[in-house]
């Protein structure tokens, strides 16, 4: 287990538990990193469901269709032919009166287990059924996990796939992803598919089974920026912008910012050893040199400019300020505008 990751500890905790057959009548299943709720809700139906009776005992609904007074009627019935039934309400964020389910949730029916599964932004804390929830159901809060400790993470997950990693393409692989685990994830489990367990991960396998471009990479750009290498630069660029679709700005942007931001970080700690910038920013031994550069290049105020084009970046996209016409023209304005600072 991952240690600094309070939901990838409780997602392990979380899991061991249904490993063991510890079953609770209600879960609230609710956050951002969608992989580890994925995780939890196929263990929950493979330990609740018996595959024979699944025809009378899987029931799954969604919000935009299903009132919760529904839910409350179906839960409160028996099994069919087994112990317990499941019913798993996907898309809960979309409920039009989820505080319906309250009274049930103090009061759960011991042989059903009822799953709220809520995606993305977590239910707040002050509405009924979140207090409901947490005095009787299992709470699980897929957290994104904190930059500093995405390393520590993945490296752990793949220790336990029975695979290794070098120090390399394991960064290569968050800075592509924008240090989003469930998107580390789904893109480490392409690469399990093709090499045999307990091979060590190599940077040629990154680029063949995630399809990153062994020339054209975020890897390459920030480094590029780092260095103020113009030629290099736009010819990354034009190769981002031509395809957008494998790298989509939003997704250059977070990766952009968490960059930027680290060596936001290294300039303040101009004093101090590459070892201790290494542990308290999270940055490879291999990359120091390159992350001090990119300090010296963007001193005093040119850092605050950066991480302004960034953000302004994001507005536009969203349409909050005017001037996002289109990503293509979004990326190149503020790469270049980076450049020229």
């Amino acid at each position: 287990m991952a240690k600094g990751s309070s939901s990838y500890g409780d997602f392990n905790a979380l899991m061991q538990q249904l490993e063991q057959g510890e079953i609770l009548p209600v879960y609230l299943l609710q956050g951002e990193e969608y992989r580890f709720l994925e995780q939890l809700l196929d263990k929950i139906e493979k330990k609740v469901v018996d595959p024979a009776t699944a025809s009378f005992n899987h029931h799954t609904f969604y919000g935009k269709e299903t009132e919760a007074s529904e839910l409350v009627n179906l839960a409160r019935r028996f099994p069919m032919m087994a112990d317990k039934q499941l019913i798993v309400y996907k898309e809960a964020q979309y409920c039009r009166k989820p505080d319906e389910m309250e009274e049930y949730i103090k009061n759960p029916v011991p042989s059903t287990v009822l799953v709220w599964y809520h995606p993305g932004k977590k239910i707040p804390s002050n509405r009924k059924l979140a207090k409901a929830f947490a005095a009787s159901g299992k709470v699980f809060n897929a957290d994104p996990i904190t930059e500093k400790d995405v390393i520590q993470v993945v490296h752990s997950y793949i220790q336990e796939q029975g695979y290794d990693i070098e120090p390399k393409p394991l960064h290569l692989l968050v800075e592509n992803s924008a240090a989003r685990v469930s998107l580390i994830f789904q893109e480490l489990d392409k690469v399990f598919s093709n090499i045999e367990k307990g091979s060590k991960i190599r940077e040629e396998h990154i680029q063949k089974y995630v399809g990153i471009n062994k020339k054209y990479n975020i890897f390459g750009l920030q480094k590029a920026l780092a260095q103020k290498r113009r030629t290099e630069v736009v010819e990354i660029l034009n190769y981002f912008t031509a395809h957008t679709k494998e790298y989509p700005l939003v997704l250059l942007n977070a990766t952009l910012y968490g960059y930027f931001r680290k060596v936001s970080i290294v300039q303040s700690m101009t004093r101090s050893t590459d070892k201790e910038i290494m542990s308290a920013v999270g940055i490879p031994f291999f990359a120091m040199s390159e992350y001090r550069e990119a300090a010296r290049n963007y001193g005093g105020k040119k850092i605050v400019s950066v991480m302004d084009c960034i953000n302004d970046c994001d507005l536009k996209f969203k349409g909050i300020k005017p001037g996002g016409e289109s990503e293509k023209a979004l990326l190149e304005e503020t790469i270049l505008k980076i450049l020229s600072l």
